[in-house]
C-alpha cells in the first residue's frame, strides 16, 4: 500500500523529549516500512523516519522561539496543501493532525483516516460533528464513549503500542523512588502526585515538559510543592534513553488524572519496564490496567495513598507480559493494516453516498 502518514508540526517524529502522539506515529511509520509498505510521512525537517520525508518546517514548533501558537495552525493547514497537491501518490491518507485536516481529507480522491490522539474539546467539537461521516480510529473504547460514540463514524479501536524490547526492567534493590512523567499540569495530576509521594514518605521524581499555558498552574500548585517537599525532584523534560531509566528503576509510576485520559502511554510504558501504576479511575485507565495485578485503580489520592502497600504484591512480570499481550507495535499495525485495506477496498469499489459537505463511503 502507499501510505501517507500526516503528523503536526509542534514537535518531530520521533520526538526529542515529550510528546506520545509523534512517538506513535513514528512506530507506526516504520512498522509499517518494514512490513514492505510505500510510506510518506509529512513532519517537521528534522525528523529521523525511514520514510519518504516531506516537510513543512524545518523545527519543531513548540521549541522554535520565533514561532507563536497562534500560528501553529497555519503550519498544520500547509502541510494539508501540500498533501493535496500530492495526494495522487498514495491509496491511503492518515491523518494524525485532528481537526485542522478535515476539510481537506473530504475533498482529496484516496481513501482517508484520522486517528483521534485527543480529546474532542467544547471548542472544536462542531468541526468534528460537520465532518462526522470521515473514518475514525479510536485508541481506546472508552475514548468513544466520551467523545460522541452515536455521531463519529468510528471503524476501529486501535490501541497505541510501544516497542516493548526497548524498555527493560531494573532489580527491586535499585528500585527506590516514585515517578510522575509527562506534561506538568492540572489534568495530569501533578500535584496530587506530590502529596501522594509526601504522604508516604518516599522520594517523587517528576519528568516532563511545562507548557506556557501550565505555567501559572506550575508556579501557583508545583513550585511550592517541591519546595516544601525536598524528596520530590524534578527532573525536566527528558528524551527517550532517560525516561526508559526513569521507569526501570521506580517502585511505581504515579498517575493520578483529573480528566478523562484518551489512552496514556505512560501507562503501557511503565508497564513494559515492569512498573506498576498508581491510577485514579477515568477514561481508559481501566481499560489499559488490570487492578490488583497491573496497578492500584483508585478513585481518590487517599485511596491511591492507603493502598499504595498493595504494590508490592505486584508481580513485575505480570506487567510486562500484560503489555506483550495488548499493546506492542504489533498489535497496531496489524490493527491500522487491516483498517487500511477495508477503507481502500471501499474506496475503490465506488461505494460512495451523498454527504452535506463532500461525499463518504457507505
Amino acid at each position: 500500500m502507499r501510505i501517507a502518514q500526516v503528523a503536526t508540526n509542534v514537535e518531530s517524529v520521533p520526538p526529542e523529549g515529550y510528546g506520545g502522539t509523534e512517538l506513535v506515529v513514528h512506530l507506526l511509520t516504520e512498522e509499517l516500512i518494514r512490513r514492505g509498505h510505500d510510506v510518506t510521512l509529512f513532519a517537521t525537517a528534522n525528523s529521523k523516519t525511514s520514510a519518504r520525508l516531506i516537510p513543512t518546517v524545518s523545527h519543531p514548533l513548540r521549541t522554535d522561539p520565533n514561532s507563536k501558537p497562534t500560528q501553529w495552525s497555519a503550519y498544520d493547514m500547509k502541510t494539508c496543501l501540500k498533501l493535496t497537491d500530492r495526494q495522487d501518490e498514495f491509496d491511503i491518507v492518515h491523518n494524525h493532525l485532528g481537526y485542522h485536516a478535515f476539510p481537506f481529507l473530504d475533498n482529496i480522491r484516496p481513501a482517508v483516516l484520522s486517528t483521534n490522539h485527543n480529546p474532542v474539546k467544547d471548542y472544536c467539537k462542531d468541526i468534528y460533528l460537520a465532518y462526522k461521516y470521515l473514518p475514525f480510529v479510536s485508541i481506546s473504547d472508552a475514548y468513544r464513549s466520551l467523545n460522541y460514540p452515536n455521531d463519529l463514524n468510528y471503524v476501529a479501536t486501535v490501541y497505541n503500542g510501544i516497542e516493548t524490547r526497548d524498555f527493560k526492567s531494573a532489580p527491586e534493590n535499585e528500585r527506590n523512588y516514585l515517578l510522575f512523567i509527562g506534561r506538568l499540569g492540572k489534568d495530569k495530576g501533578t500535584a496530587e502526585a506530590i502529596d501522594i509521594a509526601k504522604a508516604l514518605d518516599l522520594p517523587l521524581k517528576l519528568a516532563g515538559k511545562i507548557d506556557d499555558a501550565d505555567r501559572a498552574y506550575f508556579n501557583v500548585h508545583v513550585k511550592p510543592r517541591l519546595d516544601a517537599y525536598p524528596k520530590a525532584e524534578y527532573v525536566g523534560e527528558v528524551n527517550a534513553e532517560q525516561k526508559r531509566e526513569l521507569y526501570a528503576r521506580a517502585l511505581a509510576v504515579v498517575y493520578p488524572i483529573n480528566f478523562d485520559e484518551p489512552f496514556g502511554l505512560v501507562m503501557v510504558e511503565a508497564l513494559a519496564s515492569g512498573t506498576p501504576v498508581m491510577a485514579m479511575e477515568r477514561g481508559s485507565v481501566s481499560e489499559i490496567l488490570v487492578d490488583k495485578k497491573t496497578a492500584i485503580v483508585a478513585r481518590s489520592v487517599t485511596e491511591l495513598i492507603s493502598r499504595f502497600p498493595e504494590i508490592a504484591g505486584i508481580n513485575r512480570t505480570d506487567c510486562i507480559e500484560h503489555v506483550n499481550r495488548l499493546f506492542t507495535v504489533k498489535h497496531m499495525v496489524d490493527g491500522y493494516e487491516k483498517v487500511y485495506e477495508e477503507l481502500i477496498a471501499k474506496k475503490r469499489s465506488g461505494r460512495l453516498i451523498a454527504s452535506p459537505i463532500g461525499v463518504l463511503l457507505s
